[in-house]
């Protein structure tokens, strides 16, 4: 979908962005999409767009007949005999993965500005020799004798086009909203105020792209209704890739919690189990003694009560000092002091 989103969309923007010497004409509407029997060509979301919305005819290459792609797979020929070889600090030739990424040592981005400038500056100058011009040249002649149909329709409606779409089945089928405006995919709540509530129990279509899942946009019966926020990455960017590794780095965490949990819970359990008898005689004990402190009263007349209660509340606990330690740092040694003994007067 990226492919045929960049094939639909004039490519100005990244000529600037990647310093590209020449301009890059190549835009526009395909006829037909010819493809090999790969999972995405075959998919039904893919045959709503291509064929349904867009109007483009799907060829699908015929099986063990390498010379119906001969065109496709002499890009690729390209690709590993031109393009890859000539990228800076190129890893050709070394074959651990270790070393060759230590010898590439290049980001995404460098990496998409050496193809961009590789395909407009090289791939398009260079020279067809059966038909004896450049590619640049022959595209232009071909689009001022037939033309190419252009997409006129707004850029963010193709956005949304071509996102991934998930269906949100009838709750029959387990897929529903939950009470207080949540929609739950992937493992994560996303909320939506006001609009959620009025999905529930009707089945709709959820579109996201795989680069950043943190906004779902909802749709009902082909119409745009709204879109969903995920609360949980508070507005940053995650990718579906990302969010799964999260998601499994908190699964693994989580494991280790409970095995941690567990191993305390059965600590517990076993002091309990052991010292039971021992705290049973100790229950036992007090609760014969807070029975004879209630029956006190019958025992003893108001007067003598009055009187114990007052000798009672003047006993206080004396509190204990904790024993005197001297300090044990070799740096400080303790050094007793001398006592002086005063010399005994006789008495008169």
């Amino acid at each position: 979908m990226r492919l045929l989103k960049m094939a639909l969309e004039p490519k100005d923007r990244l000529v600037l962005q990647a310093g590209c010497e020449h301009p890059w004409p190549c835009s526009g509407k395909p006829a037909i999409v010819f493809h090999d029997r790969g999972k995405i060509f075959t998919s039904e979301r893919a045959r709503q767009v291509l064929v349904d919305r867009l109007g483009i005819i799907t060829e699908q290459a015929p099986p063990y007949a390498p010379s119906a792609k001969g065109t496709v797979e002499s890009l690729f020929r390209w690709m590993t005999q031109r393009f890859e070889r000539r990228l800076p600090n190129t890893s050709y030739g070394v074959h651990d993965a270790k070393e060759a990424a230590e010898a590439g040592g290049m980001t995404l981005e460098e990496l998409e500005r050496c193809f961009y400038q590789a395909v407009v500056d090289d791939y398009q100058q260079d020279w067809d020799k059966l038909r004896r011009q450049r590619k640049s040249v022959l595209w232009e002649h071909a689009v001022a004798q037939s033309g190419v149909p252009q997409y006129l329709g707004s850029p963010d409606d193709l956005k949304l086009l071509l996102m991934k779409a998930i269906n949100r089945k009838t709750p029959g089928q387990g897929y529903h909203t939950s009470s207080g405006n949540r929609l739950s995919f992937h493992g994560r709540w996303y909320v939506c105020p006001g609009l959620l509530s009025r999905l529930q129990g009707r089945e709709f279509e959820v579109y996201f792209d795989r680069r950043d899942v943190n906004v779902l946009y909802l749709f009902v019966e082909d119409s745009y209704v709204g879109e969903a926020y995920c609360t949980e990455f508070m507005g940053s960017r995650v990718s579906e890739w990302e969010a799964r590794a999260m998601r499994k780095h908190d699964e693994i965490q989580a494991k280790d919690a409970r095995e941690q949990g567990r191993e305390a819970r059965a600590r517990t359990q076993e002091e309990a189990g052991s010292h039971r008898k021992r705290r049973g005689a100790e229950i036992r004990a007090s609760e014969h003694s807070r029975q004879w402190d209630r029956q006190r009263e019958g025992i003893h007349p108001a007067e003598v009560l009055e009187r114990l209660a007052s000798v009672e509340a003047k006993q206080t606990a004396q509190p204990k000092l904790p024993p005197a330690v001297p300090d044990a740092d070799p740096d400080r040694p303790v050094r007793p002091l001398r006592i002086r003994t005063l010399r005994e007067e006789p008495l008169s």
